[in-house]
């Protein structure tokens, strides 16, 4: 019984943060934890075999954005979302800076599919300086 409650103080990175919900799947967080995207209380990891604690602060990166988490408890299992609320808290600081508009072109490409037309092909020639 007291070599239980010992056991339960720690749990791999990986199975943690499936467990809490931030990954679909353990593989899926091991591939992350890999990528070198993770900090342990300000130390980079790239362990997935990391032993986490109650305590520790995880620093991560996920689609541009920066998640800090603080581990208030070790879940037993993979429960609901409302359950596992209750093993993290996020500390993450509110961001003043306006999130970045789409990085992507403002191009416009034609929507539909075929041979184009005899203006679209007329403007190419400008486009390509063949007048």
């Amino acid at each position: 019984m007291i070599s239980n409650l010992l056991e339960k103080k720690t749990l791999r990175l990986d199975i943690y943060l499936y467990n809490i919900r931030i990954f679909k799947s353990r593989s899926i967080a091991t591939k992350f934890v890999l990528t070198n995207r993770l900090r342990i209380s300000g130390q980079v990891t790239q362990k997935p075999h990391k032993l986490i604690s109650i305590g520790d602060v995880l620093t991560m990166t996920i689609n541009d954005n920066i998640k800090i988490l603080k581990v208030l408890g070790i879940p037993n299992r993979r429960g609901p979302y409302s359950e596992s609320l209750n093993f993290y808290e996020d500390i993450t600081p509110i961001e003043s800076v306006p999130k970045k508009e789409s990085l992507k072109p403002n191009n416009k490409f034609v929507e539909r599919v075929g041979r184009p037309t005899k203006r679209e092909r007329r403007q190419t020639d400008r486009l390509m300086g063949r007048d």
